[in-house]
């Protein structure tokens, strides 16, 4: 049995992701609804956590966790 997505972390690097829909007060969409993220990125998020948390900021810029 799988452990349960957290939708509030990356499920790239485990990061919190940022993700508006996941905030019950926020009054403003998530911020990837108008970000244009690298289909490459897409393919590498694991198929058993597909559409069940957003990816961060930073892994949706295909930054490195290493880089500044």
């Amino acid at each position: 049995m799988s452990e349960p997505v957290d939708p509030s972390r990356c499920p790239l690097c485990g990061q919190p992701n940022q993700c508006a829909e996941c905030d019950t007060g926020a009054d403003h969409p998530c911020w990837c609804m108008t970000a244009t993220i690298p289909q490459d990125t897409l393919d590498g998020i694991p198929a058993a956590v597909k559409n069940q948390a957003c990816i961060c900021p930073r892994c949706a810029r295909s930054e490195s966790a290493e880089k500044p």
